[in-house]
């Protein structure tokens, strides 16, 4: 049996030559310190394999003990003992590492997750995606970098995302990012097991979303509740009609804010990205088409007398454009929604009219219409609520096209001023 004295003292000769360990045991190996004719001392294990000799060389003297060199030895009689080759399992076991090194260089980083996520909103219709993703870049990638495997992303690291924004006051702000990131990590946890989502044969091995414990700041959300009164929505459609050059108001912002009255309040977007054949002047309605539609369902609006007036009068406006409200310097494309909030946010600061932003102008129709007698129902239906009662979602398609043209003749009416004193209430209760 081999010594740490007795290595120390072999001497090297013309030729390599091994002093062999004795285990006592047959079958399971052998091991032996190889001394080179430099004087070097290499431990090797060598076994025989369908009557073949194997050699499997191991570190060399002194940097490897003894105690540490007939450890491996035992190791590899062990495999031979089961019947293993020691030599494959290497192989196999370098394989799997090579692997395990590849597959965790591969794992995709936040940008990675950030785009995948947001092209897949792009998929599904969801027209925000664009800004979805600006917000995510804005806010995250300060305090992450955009290389940071997604995996490695720790609930620490988004509380100091967040945390930030609220210091600088943008606390509903950060619940929206909060709620994007929450988002794209339940995505990514998802998104290994679905062979549509590859991106670059790239995947985030999630474990957990970092997202999932970290609260909303509930005191940032705020339902809306602010609308106009009659009188408001009388002066701003006095406005419209007559002083809208002293505000600065082109011709598309001022017809998109009458469309959107005489229409019961209908979503901006749904109205600027619709064109010119959604509209049929015969039957004298509108068609929301499902790719813009934000709940992906067709909506049929009835068209008053006065909302023809608007469409006649943007007609002539929009020039040979295929969009009902072409983009001012490409036809191509419609305008952009937020030209809406920035005309009113111009508006506002010249009048006496309370503040209020688009998305009040839907509020005021949905509220003055409810105070007119029109049911809530037939209010919904008007601005394309998604319904959520099984009866909506699954079975019943009948547009009520009928009793949305009678309420919104009465709305126009209101609008115009000429409504009797008698309230009639429609569509039921």
């Amino acid at each position: 049996m081999l010594t740490v004295p007795q290595i120390k003292g072999f001497k090297p000769k013309n030729n390599p030559y091994y002093k062999w360990d004795v285990n006592g045991e047959r079958g399971t190996g052998k091991l032996a310190v190889q001394i080179t004719p430099k004087g070097s001392k290499q431990f090797v294990f060598r076994y025989f394999k369908d009557g073949k000799a194997k050699f499997i060389q191991l570190e060399k003297h002194p940097e490897c003990s003894l105690s540490d060199a007939r450890k491996q030895a035992t190791a590899y009689g062990a495999l031979l003992k089961k019947g293993l080759d020691p030599k494959e399992v290497i192989a196999q076991t370098e394989k799997d590492k090579a692997l395990a090194k590849k597959v965790e260089a591969q794992k995709g980083s936040i940008k990675q997750l950030f785009v995948s996520y947001t092209a897949q909103m792009e998929k599904d219709g969801k027209r925000t995606y664009k800004a979805v993703l600006s917000s995510l870049e804005k806010e995250v990638y300060p305090y992450i970098s955009q290389d940071t495997k997604a995996k490695d992303v720790t609930a620490h690291d988004v509380i100091i995302v967040l945390s930030n924004m609220i210091k600088r006051d943008a606390t509903t702000q950060s619940n929206r990012v909060r709620s994007y990131l929450m988002a794209a990590f339940n995505y990514g946890l998802k998104h290994d097991n679905d062979p549509a989502n590859y991106i670059d044969e790239a995947k985030f091995g999630l474990a957990y979303n970092p997202v999932a414990g970290i609260p909303k700041q509930k005191a940032a959300e705020r339902i809306g509740e602010h609308y106009l009164s009659k009188t408001e929505v009388k002066q701003l459609l006095h406005d419209l009609k007559h002083e809208y050059y002293r505000f600065k108001m082109g011709d598309n912002i001022r017809n998109l804010l009458q469309l959107t009255l005489y229409t019961g309040g209908q979503r901006p977007y749904e109205l600027v990205a619709s064109k010119w054949e959604s509209v049929n002047w015969e039957e004298k309605t509108l068609l929301i088409t499902s790719d813009i539609s934000k709940n992906k369902r067709l909506h049929i609006i009835p068209l008053t007398e006065s909302a023809i007036l608007v469409l006649k009068e943007q007609k002539l406006s929009a020039g040979d454009s295929d969009f009902i409200f072409p983009h001012r310097f490409d036809l191509a494309k419609h305008i952009r929604p937020d030209s809406l909030s920035q005309a009113i946010s111009r508006y506002r600061d010249n009048t006496e009219i309370r503040s209020f932003i688009p998305r009040d102008i839907r509020r005021t129709c949905k509220t003055l219409m409810g105070e007119l007698g029109i049911s809530k129902t037939i209010r919904d239906r008007l601005q394309n609520h998604a319904l959520q009662d099984v009866s909506s979602k699954h079975y019943d398609r009948y547009e009520y096209l009928p009793e949305k043209r009678i309420a919104l003749e009465s709305w126009e009416q209101q609008l115009n001023n000429t409504i009797t004193s008698n309230v009639i209430a429609l569509g039921g209760k």
